[in-house]
């Protein structure tokens, strides 16, 4: 480690990184409904006090999510800080300033926005999940300030909303719009501190399958779209879900197909007419949203020569993005590899991130992608969410470290 990286890391102070967290725990931030504005000021006015180029964001009228949950768009801005050298490349830290909601507090040890300390840990609504990842990348952007480090590059640090809600509103918006076009992308979720570069991609399917109506007494005169639907469960399970099985990825879960929802029938004494079923897919990278919508229209042609022709129809309902799948070799990952073992002094494991992030809206761009994050995933958006004070620390330097030697 030399000199100007010592000095870095000497701006970070543990009680400073701890107390700017419990602030943000305070700030509710859950969605529903969904609103940024306090812990997106917190964040706001954390960087701008160091003198950090830094703007609130907010998506127009324009901008639609695929939820219909009336949210008001002024309600959820983000964040931009910049440290600029030159103007490229640009490494963006991004992580999630929105939370779950908590569905029954007096389940918890503590108030889940109190930001409480216990045993070397904060507690509290997203303590892992995800304003821990916020605190260490922007306590890692002013530790950079602090030490009046002129970067060989741009150091962006955004903490966004809506992620909760799809980013459409969030990430999203901000890539459309301009704001973000980064060459090196370090997610910020939990990895429990060790190095992500792999995710499953996401696609919901609305599989509509049409019969003909008829009078329950009489069903022998329709065709009863749900014992279609139901003919077609049964191949996905039998002959669909052992393929995917074996469809595996050296850092992430198999490929898995999930049945989620179900809309069919309008009357007790009527033979239903149309079904529609969801279906939650989520691929490894080798797949793509192409081969995946194949392999359920094939399905359904199968099932049509098995039991007699039938409408159908197959659509999109949300593309969340192609799989992540970053070269283990890339500069981004071995970097971050590097600091991380010298930091915590201890190898750190190659991982996948098992959840969906807002990774997913820049892959398939030729850009190098991590997660990195301190904090068990396992404790995300459940009961008594923590973080460890000692990994948020390590976190926090980890990313210093690692923006430092990838923009000087």
């Amino acid at each position: 480690m030399n000199k100007q990286e010592e000095q870095v890391l000497n701006q970070i102070n543990e009680d400073e990184v701890v107390a700017f967290l419990q602030k943000l725990i305070q700030c509710k931030s859950s969605y529903p409904p969904g609103d940024t504005r306090e812990v997106a000021d917190a964040c706001y006015k954390k960087l701008k006090e160091e003198g950090i180029e830094t703007e609130l964001l907010y998506p127009g009228d324009e901008v639609k999510s695929i939820w219909d949950d009336g949210v008001d768009n002024s309600h959820i801005p983000s964040v931009l800080g910049k440290l600029e050298g030159k103007e490229r490349p640009v490494l963006l830290l991004n992580a999630h300033i929105d939370t779950v909601s908590v569905e029954d507090p007096d389940k918890w040890e503590f108030d889940p926005f109190s930001g409480a300390v216990k045993d070397g840990y904060i507690y509290g609504r997203g303590a892992g999940d995800d304003k821990s990842s916020v605190v260490a990348q922007i306590m890692a952007t002013i530790a950079i300030a602090r030490a009046g480090v002129q970067l060989n590059g741009t150091l962006m640090v955004n903490p966004v909303a809506d992620e909760e809600a799809s980013a459409f509103r969030g990430t999203h918006w901000l890539r459309d719009a301009g704001y973000l076009n980064p060459d090196y992308l370090l997610i910020g979720e939990q990895t429990d501190n060790k190095v992500a570069v792999a995710e499953r991609a996401m696609l919901w399917l609305d599989v509509t399958i049409k019969g003909k109506a008829a009078h329950g007494a009489m069903p022998w005169e329709g065709d009863n779209a749900i014992v279609r639907a139901s003919q077609f469960v049964n191949l996905v399970e039998t002959q669909l879900v052992p393929l995917l099985k074996e469809r595996t990825h050296p850092y992430l879960p198999h490929s898995t197909i999930n049945i989620s929802k179900i809309n069919a029938g309008l009357n007790s004494n009527a033979v239903p007419e149309i079904c529609t079923l969801l279906i939650d897919r989520r691929y490894v990278p080798g797949e793509t949203k192409d081969t995946v919508i194949k392999e359920i229209e094939d399905l359904l042609k199968k099932l049509a020569i098995e039991t007699g022709e039938f409408e159908w129809e197959v659509s999109i309902n949300w593309d969340a993005g192609a799989p992540v799948d970053t070269d283990i070799n890339e500069p981004l990952v071995q970097t971050l590899l590097g600091s991380a073992k010298e930091i915590t002094g201890n190898k750190t494991e190659l991982t996948g991130y098992r959840q969906g992030s807002d990774g997913r809206l820049f892959s398939g761009k030729g850009i190098p992608i991590a997660h990195f994050g301190p904090s068990d995933p396992a404790v995300g958006h459940s009961t008594n969410e923590r973080v460890s004070i000692k990994q948020l620390v390590e976190a926090t330097k980890i990313y210093a470290l690692t923006a430092l030697r990838m923009l000087s």
